[in-house]
């Protein structure tokens, strides 16, 4: 699902040509914006500028009206937007929720509509203008997008599994058949009971309390089968080895009786060569 998230600040209305926002707060929010790219959400962004450089047109009888700028009865307008990917509308609402915005700012949740949305009558008319560069994705496509968002929101329900330390939760993603090739011995283990037992003796090793940094999520899927990658660490006490470590992760995700479930799992830190030392950070 395809969600817009309309920013709206109170009194931009009133903003002067040409106003701009304050650099803390770009700065802020820009951070905020590449936690939607790394999590694989963000499809695309904008700011506007003050109404105050634009423009309404007004409809009478088919006959348009040209206001510049706009009228002093309006109460409230657009300062900009974010088109994300999500699972559901719960899911835009917590992404919306996480955003820094100001006590003056609040962030409108619409739904985009697709074509799988709209009736038979409305399916056909679009159809016949198949050259047309439209925003509604044929069945195939929305499939596609629909098993690639579910992959995510797969990987998202993982990661706050281990989060709360929660065993049922994180095992709830695995295949049976699973096999899970870790960074610390025995290197490979399979099988859905040997991971259990595998998370229930790392767990209390991690902190208290502590949150999951994902970038560079990548999602191929077809009908039933998926392959992600993506680079991940640990965020909370800073004096703990584990905030210190990148690593890599790629999961082999198969659909099973139209749930998704994790087929592969490998987790790995690189390392140098001539020294044997695990490399922690992304720097070269």
């Amino acid at each position: 699902m395809r969600f817009m998230l309309l920013m709206i600040p109170k009194g931009y209305e009133s903003a002067a040509p040409g106003a701009m926002p304050d650099p803390k707060a770009v700065e802020t929010m820009m951070k905020y914006n590449e936690s939607l790219q790394q999590a694989g959400l963000l499809i695309a962004l904008e700011g506007l500028h003050p109404p105050s450089m634009g423009a309404r047109i007004t409809f009478n009888q088919g006959n348009p009206k040209v206001t510049q700028g706009i009228s002093s009865d309006v109460e409230e307008v657009l300062g900009g937007y974010w088109i994300i990917q999500a699972n559901s509308k719960q899911e835009a609402i917590e992404w919306a929720s996480r955003c820094p915005a100001s006590d003056n700012e609040t962030i409108e949740i619409r739904q985009v509509q697709e074509f799988d949305d709209f009736p038979a009558d409305i399916q056909q008319v679009v159809d016949q203008f198949p050259e047309m560069p439209h925003s509604y994705p044929t069945t195939a496509e929305n499939t596609q997008t629909t098993n690639e968002a579910q992959i995510r929101q797969l990987i998202a329900d993982q990661q706050r599994a281990i989060c709360t330390k929660d065993v049922d939760w994180i095992m709830s993603r695995y295949a049976n058949e699973v096999i899970l090739f870790d960074v610390k011995p025995p290197f490979q283990t399979k099988g859905k009971d040997a991971v259990r037992q595998l998370w229930q003796d790392c767990l209390p090793y991690f902190p208290d309390a502590f949150e999951m940094e994902t970038r560079d999520l990548t999602i191929a899927v077809n009908d039933d089968l998926a392959v992600a990658h993506w680079l991940f660490r640990f965020q909370g006490e800073q004096n703990h080895p584990a905030m210190q470590t990148w690593m890599r992760a790629t999961a082999v995700c198969q659909k099973e009786r139209g749930n998704w479930q994790i087929l592969h799992e490998h987790i790995s830190v690189p390392f140098h060569p001539e020294t044997s030392q695990a490399a922690f950070t992304l720097n070269p």
